[in-house]
């Protein structure tokens, strides 16, 4: 009696669910072959960490505004700044390539708040409210030591987008190429020899990095409320859950009632190469478990949507992982 009652206790008490680690190893590994290019996955539960080719550093490119809202939160943590500081965008604030801010500003400027622009530089990946925040934040140096603060390893930021995107196309920031047509002028000028060696040095360039383990780490961080305070984890990922950037993905591949908080990232396109096709987040489970989630492509010749497929097929192969 006493053994069957300990038996029924035992089938009494709930069965805590986590990933197949060794089995979903696996299949990340066989999906990182499957594609050209370097490709490194990361997922992570309370359980441990599947990876394939997880201490490999990739570019971050617009992975980094996740960097810097992050740097916003602890910084409104320690009372630097407010979320709703109001603050005026002039034109001179603005920055290059995805900025649809930019409609929104007029000779007389447009007024916003730090919680929008933090919102819009990762829901839109708005390159000109990132910028606003890293110069607010006084530059990516003082990002980075927030992040190294933090306890963030192998994850790191080194320039804002202005300087990061001219020099991968040869060129060196200058004010007046927050004009678009000038700035195109001047792309359309550089030769393709000096082009060329920008691009390979950007490829071969560990700044602005992460390892897909450091990305994971920090999203665990993140997931478990020990990156900032609570209220300000639940606002950050809040943000994170409306991104509307590739939702063909890693959010093409969510299913059965689990849903995404993430941020995107990509790099220009040169001879058929593009140097970083990217999605990072927080996938939360029909149990209210967390699992954090990391795709990294590099210097893949493949297709856009084959590149997006299989970040799509790394959420479904981790969702179906759970058990």
């Amino acid at each position: 009696m006493v053994v069957a009652s300990c038996v029924l206790a035992m089938i009494a008490q709930p069965i805590a669910a986590s990933l197949r680690h060794q089995a979903l190893r696996g299949e990340f590994e066989r999906l990182a072959r499957s594609l050209d290019g370097r490709v490194g996955i990361c997922a992570a539960d309370s359980a441990g960490v599947s990876c394939a080719n997880g201490d490999q550093r990739f570019p971050l490119q617009s992975v980094m505004k996740l960097l810097v809202g992050s740097a916003v939160m602890d910084a409104v943590d320690h009372g630097r700044l407010r979320l709703e500081d109001s603050l005026t965008i002039r034109k001179q604030d603005l920055s290059l390539a995805v900025q649809p801010l930019a409609a929104f500003v007029t000779d007389d400027g447009f007024q916003t708040t730090i919680d929008d622009l933090v919102r819009r530089a990762i829901v839109d990946s708005d390159s000109a409210a990132t910028d606003v925040l890293i110069a607010r934040l006084g530059g990516p140096a003082a990002v980075q030591g927030v992040l190294i603060r933090l306890g963030v390893a192998d994850v790191r930021i080194d320039r804002d987008e202005r300087h990061l995107q001219t020099e991968i196309a040869g060129l060196a920031w200058r004010p007046e190429y927050v004009d678009s047509a000038i700035l195109n002028r001047a792309y359309d000028a550089v030769p393709d020899t000096v082009r060329d060696a920008a691009f390979r040095a950007y490829q071969a360039d560990p700044r602005d990095t992460a390892t897909p383990t450091g990305m994971i780490s920090l999203l665990r961080s993140l997931a478990q409320g020990k990156l900032v305070s609570p209220a300000l984890t639940h606002r950050l990922i809040e943000i994170m859950a409306q991104t509307v950037t590739f939702p063909d993905r890693l959010k093409a591949g969510v299913h059965g009632g689990w849903t995404l908080a993430h941020k995107t990232g990509t790099s220009s396109t040169w001879h058929g190469v593009t140097a970083a096709t990217n999605d990072v987040g927080i996938l939360t489970a029909p149990d209210g478990d967390m699992v954090s989630i990391a795709v990294f492509i590099a210097d893949s010749r493949a297709p856009e949507k084959d590149r997006a497929q299989l970040m799509a097929r790394v959420t479904h192969v981790t969702i179906e992982s759970y058990r």
